[in-house]
């Protein structure tokens, strides 16, 4: 049986998704095979290791930030994954801290496998300007854009303005640049909403996005694989609530609704899924990510973002277009596990320069 550490919660403000994330591995885990640890960071970075229990059940309670569970608070580092003997940790941290190589770096240097890309890859993805530059530079369509540093908005926000207005019509999106679940997202339609998006994205993040409005369908890929082999699912497709996708849309109101066969020509289908495969294996994704589309009125596939920690709870996409695809959720825990022992494994690299000889 190989011993599994499930980390979730973290700073952002990701954190109550992470822990429905979290609840929803642990079910869905094959406890004949894997014997799990939990660990949760609290938004005050705080570490926890909560006490294994064999009812499943118990764990669901992890979803309360101020939960009952028995737990000891704790120091993670490499002596504490030895002593544990962790075979895969299972991060499930979504956003800053968590999502963006921060974690993955503080893995390696521990030693110890994990589910998900590596340092360079998290970090570019969660960084969506950067993301866009090298997805663009390798030839991927994506909605046009500028980006500003929050100082700049900061000390001369009318400048800004400008800037977009000459670029682009109304509406805009704003987005801050290193957030993820649509957090400090808005849609600016005049130049007075646009200044007020402005200041509330840069909140989030020291780069603040904008970018020109696409009509067309909000799709999804689950996308698979190591650095040589990538697979990906069928499409799937948000019917959002509200204007646009938003954070409330996504957790809140409960009301939007997604669909695993949508309504587009099969040679758009065709097209995303190997768009899809391009783009993770062009920013250096490993094991799992979502990547997340646009489809023009004139079926034109555009990359809105990737997500290198999707989502693992009951209404997330990349378990359920799993599934559409004939691999279940516990059948995906597997495989993911699999990929992360066969990185650690496979990639391992001199480090002692003076020790090797060239001849």
């Amino acid at each position: 049986m190989k011993n599994i550490c499930i980390i979730f919660g973290g700073i952002s403000c990701e954190h109550e998704v992470s822990r429905i994330s979290a609840v929803n591995v642990l079910r869905n885990l094959d406890k004949k095979k894997y014997h799990p640890y939990v660990i949760e960071i609290t938004k005050d970075r705080q570490y926890y290791l909560y006490e294994y229990h064999d009812n499943v059940e118990y764990y669901q309670q992890l979803v309360q930030i101020n939960n009952k569970l028995d737990k000891e608070k704790i120091v993670p580092d490499i002596a504490m994954f030895q002593k544990m003997n962790i075979d895969v940790v299972f991060p499930v941290l979504h956003g800053t801290k968590g999502e963006d190589g921060t974690l993955q770096g503080y893995l390696d240097l521990c030693n110890v496998a994990y589910v998900g890309s590596d340092v360079l890859s998290s970090a570019i993805c969660m960084d969506k300007v950067l993301c866009k530059d090298i997805l663009v530079k390798n030839g991927i369509a994506v909605a046009d854009y500028l980006w500003f540093s929050c100082e700049e908005i900061k000390k001369s926000i009318n400048k800004v303005v400008k800037s977009i207005e000459s670029k682009f019509a109304y509406p805009v999106f704003i987005k801050p640049s290193e957030c993820g679940s649509s957090v400090g997202i808005s849609k600016a339609k005049n130049a007075d909403s646009l200044k007020k998006a402005l200041v509330f994205a840069a909140m989030f993040s020291r780069k603040v996005l904008v970018e020109e409005f696409i009509e067309g369908d909000e799709l999804e890929v689950a996308v698979l694989g190591s650095y040589e082999k990538i697979s990906s699912s069928g499409v799937g497709q948000i019917l959002s609530s509200n204007e646009f996708y938003d954070y409330n849309a996504k957790y809140i109101d409960g009301k939007s609704s997604t669909l695993l066969k949508p309504d587009i020509p099969d040679s758009s289908t065709r097209q995303i899924k190997k768009i899809a495969e391009q783009a993770f294996r062009c920013v250096g994704c490993y094991g799992m990510a979502r990547i997340d589309f646009f489809l023009t009125k004139g079926k034109k596939a555009i990359v809105n973002e990737i997500n290198t920690i999707p989502g693992f709870t009951d209404i997330s996409m990349y378990p359920k277009l799993w599934d559409q695809s004939g691999i279940s959720y516990t059948k995906l825990l597997d495989k993911l596990i699999k990929l992360a022992e066969e990185r650690k494994e496979k990639y391992i690299f001199e480090t002692d320069y003076e020790g090797i000889r060239y001849d």
